[in-house]
């Protein structure tokens, strides 16, 4: 659960500087200052009040629809204006304008009280169950995806589908100082499925990723995933799910630790895949 800023491209450093003056040129803003926000990736900038987020065409199509959907239950990014372009080597690209969401990520609880950060857990919380109640939009339907993919194959479980966003945790949820959730972000890993599948994703992060555990015995942080687990439900969770998050997040996860920094998933695999199911 690490967000890592990149090189300005003005500077000429990064890797994605081409690219990403490409894109702000298919937008009309070649000339104006960017900052690398979000993931490893490169594929999210800031510009002051708006947010550049690059992709291939069918995923930021999938992404917009997802975030359409969502907005009839929680905050999202607006989609301002969008654009399509061609690299060099004549392959298709997309990027989209997004309005940049006010507030703070809920993971921010460093200056709060454990009883605000328990509240910045049950917003997250609370979001997660209003989402599991949106229909997912028909072009997530049977699009392959990649954290749905065969070797990652979701179980049978009742219910039908719903939208997924499959990367819920509190770098992902901002809220305003009430503790109130103000914007839902980062819509890459959005499929359609039962909505099971996004608390076990969540409950993994929350309670497996090496940089949750690490700061798992400060009272703030223990606090805020008490208050998301209580408000979603995470005890109810079926042995089934936890062990897809477990396939999930060791798929996700294994570029970026040493295989003894993921035993314990390991092991959480192996109790819930032995479970009476």
């Amino acid at each position: 659960m690490t967000k890592d800023a990149s090189t300005d491209p003005g500077t000429g450093r990064s890797p994605w500087s081409t690219q990403v003056r490409r894109a702000a040129a298919a937008l009309g803003m070649a000339n104006e200052s960017l900052a690398a926000v979000g993931g490893e990736s490169g594929q999210t900038w800031a510009c002051g009040e708006h947010i550049l987020r690059m992709g291939a065409p069918d995923v930021l199509d999938r992404e917009r629809a997802a975030m359409t959907a969502a907005a009839s239950v929680v905050p999202v990014p607006e989609v301002l204006q969008e654009a399509r372009y061609v690299d060099d080597r004549g392959r298709a690209h997309a990027v989209l304008l997004l309005t940049r969401l006010r507030g703070r990520p809920a993971w921010d609880v460093g200056d709060l009280s454990p009883a605000q950060a328990r509240r910045h857990g049950e917003a997250g919380g609370a979001a997660q169950l209003a989402l599991a109640a949106v229909a997912p939009p028909p072009v997530l339907a049977g699009v392959p995806n990649s954290t749905l993919a065969p070797e990652a194959e979701p179980p049978s479980l009742a219910g039908g589908d719903s939208l997924l966003h499959l990367d819920l945790h509190p770098l992902n949820v901002l809220v305003n100082a009430a503790g109130e959730v103000s914007g839902v972000v980062d819509w890459a890993n959005t499929a359609a499925g039962p909505s099971v599948l996004d608390r076990a994703r969540t409950w993994s992060i929350l309670t497996l990723d090496p940089a949750v555990l690490a700061r798992r015995f400060e009272p703030r942080v223990a606090a805020l995933v008490r208050g998301w687990s209580d408000a979603a439900g995470f005890e109810d969770l079926p042995a089934q799910a936890r062990a897809w998050a477990c396939r999930f997040m060791l798929d996700d996860l294994a570029g970026r630790y040493p295989e003894d920094r993921l035993a314990h998933v390991r092991r959480r695999l192996d109790a819930d895949t032995g479970a009476d199911l």
